[in-house]
Formats: structure tokens, sequence, C-alpha cells
């Protein structure tokens, strides 16, 4: 029993490497692509702004001097994935292209629920939450542009594995993420003002609970954004900003 236990032991051993160096290929390849252009079609993804931390961040360097005081997250949608993007979600736990269709709408509606409590609640904040287009306010409009859920099956099975930290290795080949892209208007003129777009993975953890259901990395992810364009709102937070908000409107 002991020789048959080394033998199999040996055996995953040796397939280790390849089966890893094969998804590292995949999961370096999909870090390092160009953010898609779609929603933003024919904008420049090259172009950052240094005041936020994300891929791209384009913010119109001609804006008003006046103070922007509200926010209309006017829509958060998943409708502009591209068709076949649920083949890389697909598993065990999610087999139709219908149960991913639904799981997204369930995470665009997420995503704009935390947006907007998150700038609602925001401590000491200086823009309210509203729900048409007023003075002085900005409308965002969102997408989804890359998802893929995670594969709790694989990722349970990593887990049972012995062999020394390969659920670590698990966590950084196997690359559940999100994208989005971002299109800012000013309320009243109707004016694009700014767009942004970003793709994260979660963070790699020696365990990482999140990865053994399907969502709650893509969660934790659409959580980060959020805490990011509520603070960017209301204060300053990155680096060289002169003491105001993203927008670079805000009077403080």
């Amino acid at each position: 029993m002991r020789s048959l236990f080394l033998s199999r032991l040996l055996v995953r051993l040796a397939i280790l490497p390849l089966a890893v160096s094969g998804m590292v290929g995949c999961a370096v390849k999909e870090r390092t692509n160009p953010l898609p252009q779609t929603f933003l079609e024919g904008r420049d993804m090259t172009v950052v702004d240094k005041t936020l931390p994300f891929k791209h961040a384009w913010i119109d360097p001609n804006l008003p001097e006046e103070q922007y005081t509200n926010v209309w997250f006017r829509a958060v949608t998943a409708d502009t994935l591209p068709k076949d993007s649920w083949l890389a979600s697909k598993g065990t736990l999610l087999a139709k292209e219908s149960e991913f269709k639904k799981l997204a709408d369930e995470l665009a509606a997420y995503f704009k629920q935390e947006l907007i409590e998150k700038v609602a609640n925001y401590k000491n904040g200086v823009v309210s939450v509203v729900d048409s287009a007023e003075p002085r306010g900005l409308i965002f409009d969102i997408a989804l542009t890359e998802l893929e859920f995670s594969h709790p099956i694989q990722k349970a099975g990593f887990m049972l594995v012995p062999i020394p930290a390969s659920s670590l290795v698990f966590n950084t080949v196997s690359d559940p993420h999100v994208a989005f892209a971002a299109k800012v208007y000013d309320a009243q003129s109707g004016k694009l003002i700014a767009t942004f777009a970003d793709r994260r993975f979660p963070p790699t953890r020696l365990l990482d609970v999140n990865r053994l259901t399907l969502s709650s990395s893509a969660r934790e992810i659409c959580d980060t954004w959020a805490d990011i364009i509520a603070e960017g709102l209301n204060r300053e937070r990155f680096a060289d900003v002169p003491d105001r908000g993203f927008f670079a409107l805000l009077p403080w």
C-alpha cells in the first residue's frame, strides 16, 4: 500500500509542472491582454490618469469650473459581454449559457447597488446619489466587458491534492476575473466628460474560500471598484491629486 501511494504521489508531482505551465500561460495572457474596446469603441485605452488606479482613465481636461454635487448611476449592465465569454466559466456548477447570463446580470445589479450604497453612505460625503439627471450632476453608464466566474469543483480538488502549496498554485493560475468600462456624462449638458476601464483578479491567498463559490470573487472585485469610485468622488486619495476629488471640481 505504501509503495502504491508513493507511486501515485510521484505521478502527481511529475504531472503538476506540465499542468501548471499550461495554466500559467493562459493566466499570464489574461492578465496582460489589452483592455477590450467594448463599450468604449474608438477610445484610446492606453490613456491613464494618475488620480485613479484604473488601467484606463480619461478625464476631460476642459471641465467647467463648477462643483458636481450629485451622481446618478444610470446603468450597470452585463449585456455587452461577448456571446462566447461564458465558456471560460463553464463547469460542473455552471453548465449552460442561460445560467451564466443570470449570474452575470445578478453581478451587474450587485455592482450598481454597491456603488449606490458606498457613495450614499460615505463618511462626510459631499456627493449625493440621485435617480435622475439633475443640475451639477454626473451620470455613470457602466458595462461589464469581461467576466469569468470561479471554478469551485476544480478548486476543491486542488485543495485535496496532497502536494505542498498546491492550493496556492491553483490560486495563481486559475483566474476568475472581471473587467468593466464606464462612460461619465455631465448631467446638464449631456457631454461625455470621462471614461474609465479596468480589469481585476482576486488577490492571491494561501486559502481563498471565495473561490469555492461561483461569484464571490467577482463580487469582491466589484466591491473594490465601488470603494475606489466612492472615494474618488468624495475626496482625494491618489497620488498628485491637489486636495480635490478625481474630477478636480470639488472645492477642497
